[in-house]
């Protein structure tokens, strides 16, 4: 089997589990609670993992774009997601908007399958701009067409309910807003960055989705398994 289907086959077994567990006809309240699939990683466990990702990123053996300064180590996440594969992700601040991360996928050996970045800067048109990236190369660069807002601002809005549109962009947002638990521009940048490539993840749309399953880490309260969901109502 080549090095690309190892990396890519067990992501993309992950992400299907995840798009075709839950249906879009369901309650927001069972996409919620549906999250069978993933197990938080606590105490030296997750210490060393977040350790490996920081000593892999310094020593070159982890391909990366947000710089280490930026990295907020202490907020980091460390989950499994089946199939052996483990995932640390780490918020990135500074220069970076909320939902910004790198994300380090492990296997069962804790070697690096691969790392996932979500960028959200601001664009000289003042709005935001999203960038993905796999390894340190940019896969998707999007202009949201929303305006650009603080952290402070995007944190003080009241959490979105589903039910926004029937389908498309909206419902997306709407979906992620009532899972997450984050307010309309949280979850209009994750939806519009995110796109169809969490509704059918392929080896070409994979590495997308899963700086997409970063963000929901870093600027929700949970649900990821139901966050993917979300991407059924494109």
């Amino acid at each position: 089997m080549s090095k690309a289907k190892k990396v890519f086959l067990p992501l993309l077994l992950i992400l299907s589990i995840f798009s075709l567990s839950l249906s879009p006809n369901l309650s927001i309240t069972a996409k919620a609670d549906n999250s069978q699939n993933i197990s938080v990683v606590i105490g030296n466990e997750a210490k060393e993992l977040i350790n490996a990702t920081l000593s892999g990123v310094e020593k070159g053996e982890i391909r990366n774009v947000a710089p280490v300064s930026a990295f907020d180590l202490e907020k980091s996440s460390v989950y499994t997601v089946g199939g052996g594969v483990t995932v640390v992700t780490v918020p990135v601040h500074g220069e970076y908007s909320l939902p910004s991360n790198v994300t380090v996928f492990f296997n069962e050996d804790d070697t690096v399958l691969q790392t996932n970045e979500m960028l959200v800067t601001k664009n000289e048109a003042g709005n935001f701009r999203v960038e993905t990236y796999l390894n340190g190369s940019v896969v998707k660069s999007v202009d949201t067409d929303r305006p650009y807002i603080t952290d402070e601002e995007m944190l003080a809005e009241e959490p979105v309910n589903s039910g926004i549109q029937p389908n498309g962009f909206g419902a997306v947002a709407g979906c992620l807003g009532a899972v997450l638990g984050i307010g309309g521009t949280a979850a209009y940048i994750i939806a519009v960055a995110c796109g169809s490539s969490c509704a059918v993840p392929t080896p070409v749309t994979a590495p997308i989705c899963a700086a997409c399953i970063g963000a929901y880490a870093v600027i929700g309260a949970g649900g990821i398994a139901g966050a993917v969901a979300c991407f059924n109502y494109l």
